[in-house]
């Protein structure tokens, strides 16, 4: 599956939950914009209006953000709405001279959601040089390459073959690997179990990039960090770079945190400040929090340039 397929689902595809019996919600006629906060999530409504059970973290009655930033005129209302909702954060954009990467097309047409997430976990808590080797030798180990002829180039250390040259492993593959052979190209035990926990979830059907593209950000959230290995912060980026959801808010990175403080006028401590009041300062870059965060990185590392 595509992500450009993943893309035009986003625009075009509309999924309502129903309600538990005795719920009080209304499903409206006609969805009508509007910004509706939540405790950890401020949404927008886009497209259709959804009833969800009351035990859900979010508003009985809300609307799928159906809508990405890979659609250029969502960007445009995006830079647009900021720079006026946020004149200070306005100023960052000006001086940005790089293009917001969310908004760029994946590296390669064929990442599907599951190869996203498995290198997400690869990556994890590692130098991006020592990561991209060895997703590499992963690749090398159990891809297969594109293009036959390079077959025997395979044996060679010094073949220059790049990642983009093989196909990644499918689910049911991964799931056969033995966990020693696995941690052999340079995984840890635990890694390769999360691979494994990853590739169980697409390869029975519980994850797939269909259902993942119409899922409201936060049920794609909490169906990501019921699987071991994938925490918040994983999902975060997930939503924003894979899926290219325009309004999420990443608490957990340590970066934005400190940016927003500073962009703020915020003290910066070890236990603050929280996810609430995180959210409190971002309300006025809703429905856009992904783009704000973004030139939050760009901010974090003139502050450290500085520094």
């Amino acid at each position: 599956m595509t992500t450009r397929r993943s893309a035009r689902l986003l625009a075009k595809a509309a999924i309502v939950s129903p309600a538990k019996s005795g719920t009080n919600s209304k499903v409206a006629k006609k969805a009508k914009p509007s910004v509706r906060k939540t405790k950890s999530r401020i949404v927008l409504a886009a497209e259709v209006t959804v009833s969800l059970p009351e035990t859900a973290s979010v508003a009985p009655s809300m609307t799928l953000p159906l809508v990405s930033l890979a659609d250029p005129k969502v960007m445009s209302a995006a830079i647009q709405h900021l720079k006026t909702a946020d004149p200070k954060l306005g100023k960052v954009i000006e001086r940005t001279t790089e293009i917001c990467s969310i908004s760029l097309p994946r590296d390669r047409d064929s990442d599907s959601s599951f190869i996203s997430l498995c290198q997400s976990i690869i990556f994890q808590q590692l130098a991006g040089s020592a990561a991209s080797a060895i997703l590499l030798r992963f690749l090398k180990r159990y891809g297969k390459v594109k293009d036959p002829s390079m077959e025997l180039q395979l044996e060679d250390s010094n073949s220059g073959l790049k990642q983009d040259d093989f196909i990644f492993p499918t689910p049911q593959e991964i799931i056969g690997f033995d966990v020693d052979e696995m941690k052999a190209v340079g995984l840890g035990q635990r890694k390769a179990e999360y691979l494994k926990a990853v590739a169980e979830k697409f390869d029975d059907g519980t994850l797939s990039d269909e259902k993942l593209a119409v899922m409201a950000d936060e049920d794609v959230s909490r169906s990501l960090v019921a699987i071991r290995g994938i925490g918040q912060w994983t999902a975060d980026m997930f939503l924003m770079f894979h899926l290219k959801r325009p309004n999420v808010l990443p608490t957990l990175d340590l970066a934005i945190r400190k940016a927003m403080c500073q962009h703020f006028g915020k003290p910066f401590g070890k236990k603050t400040p929280t996810h609430d009041e995180l959210v409190e300062m971002g309300r006025a870059w809703v429905p856009y929090r992904s783009v704000a965060t973004w030139y939050m990185w760009r901010l974090a590392n003139t502050i450290t340039q500085k520094n």
